[in-house]
């Protein structure tokens, strides 16, 4: 059987996820928080099953290792449930799901039916009044999965 099929979807303006490579998120102003909702699939619209996705973390980073002293201010939630609690090492912010989770390999069509492929998180970066930054000061960030 295939490894898993990861796929990231964007919660756009007109409420529907959208399969992008990059999110510009906005400018960060320090007025509130900028945040982004994804979808993260395995095996979108496989037509045949892969392995399921078990036992992962998420990982994300600034592409600048200056700008990774931000990453405090950074968090993730499961959509509607909790925020996940992260570990901040080697230039990374390294988040884990309390309740272990596995995204489903079978094989779908995509919609929202087939719940047990995709799980809906937040990522969120607030500095709140804690820094200052320049506005338009928030460099690029990456989200990984990292397997456990």
């Amino acid at each position: 059987m295939d490894k898993p099929q990861i796929s990231y979807f964007v919660l756009t303006s007109d409420n529907l996820y959208a399969r992008l490579q990059t999110v510009y998120a906005g400018s960060y102003t320090g007025d509130g928080p900028l945040s982004v909702n994804l979808r993260i699939w395995n095996n979108y619209q496989g037509t045949e099953d892969v392995e399921d996705l078990k036992n992962f973390n998420l990982v994300i980073r600034f592409l600048t290792e200056e700008d990774n002293a931000l990453l405090p201010y950074v968090t993730v939630a499961v959509t509607d449930s909790m925020e996940l609690p992260s570990i901040v090492e080697k230039n990374a912010a390294v988040f884990h799901f309390v309740d272990p989770i596995s995204l489903s390999g079978e094989a779908n069509t995509g919609s929202d039916e087939y719940y047990n492929n995709y799980v809906d998180i937040t990522v969120t970066f607030d500095t709140g009044d804690d820094v200052y930054l320049k506005d338009h000061d928030l460099k690029s960030m990456v989200l990984e999965i990292a397997e456990i």
